[in-house]
């Protein structure tokens, strides 16, 4: 009788800790946390951010966030969510670039420009979205980390330079076209010497901007960031010395401010 006892005991016990099914403590099958109502878990981390962009690019914000992790829904909504993508760049396009583990890291593509609201929007971010497991399945967190690709920060000396001949030719709409806004900040009338002027210009080395009343109506209007992106390039061989600030859009660096 005892020992009949003690092997039914042994059975019992490994039965309860033996393998377990999807939502046991250990294995590529398992549950991980419960997913949050509402949320649709998919196969893979590669999946979840893949679907997640794809609605994204649609503009659809309910089906975003669908795919958005518990710990990303703990200061976000749906209302919330949908507020915070509008304040990003919208996607445009996307590539997969590699899988790290839970973390995947993406290509993706956006309409470049400059906006008083989202700021600049550059052409490419290499965006990397965790992901979580959940219900069963993946979500991903709300935030990814996000590398701006700009184009080569020398670029900024050619586009300053262009603009500046643009502006010696007395040619407007030549020099619209090498420019980001259609009023430029700063102080523009400091390059009102250069039309018709026969001096060769000269554009110096890009640096990034300065803060100070110098840059502040520009960050005013687009942000603290400005001061991470913009380059500002010394024109030389006109009337008197000036300098060009440009933003990066896309492959390509335009105008945005004159300084004295």
């Amino acid at each position: 009788m005892v020992l009949s006892a003690v092997l039914a005991a042994v059975a019992l016990a490994g039965c309860s800790s033996g393998g377990g099914g999807r939502d046991g403590p250990s294995g590529d099958g398992q549950a991980g946390a419960p997913a949050p109502e509402g949320a649709t878990p998919e196969d893979s981390p590669e999946a979840a951010v893949a679907a997640l962009l794809t609605a994204e690019r649609s503009g659809d914000h309910a089906a975003s966030y669908r795919l958005v992790s518990s710990a990303g829904r703990q200061d976000l909504d749906e209302p919330g969510w949908a507020r915070r993508r509008t304040e990003v760049p919208a996607v445009t396009g996307f590539e997969i670039e590699r899988v790290d583990g839970s973390a995947v890291v993406a290509m993706v593509d956006h309409e470049p420009g400059l906006d008083a609201f989202v700021g600049l929007r550059p052409g490419r971010e290499r965006q990397t979205w965790q992901a979580r497991r959940e219900g069963g399945g993946w979500l991903v967190d709300a935030e990814p980390a996000v590398e701006p690709q700009y184009p080569p920060a020398g670029a900024a000396a050619d586009g300053a330079l262009a603009w500046a001949r643009a502006v010696q030719a007395c040619d407007q709409a030549a020099a619209a076209a090498h420019q980001a806004v259609d009023v430029l900040f700063g102080r523009p009338e400091a390059a009102a010497g250069l039309c018709g002027a026969t001096a060769t210009l000269a554009a110096g080395p890009p640096e990034p901007a300065p803060p100070g009343p110098a840059t502040a109506d520009l960050v005013a209007q687009f942000g603290p960031e400005a001061l991470s992106w913009a380059r500002v390039t010394p024109i030389t061989g006109g009337v008197r010395p000036f300098s060009v600030v440009l933003a990066p859009i896309g492959s390509v660096w335009k105008v945005v401010a004159v300084l004295a």
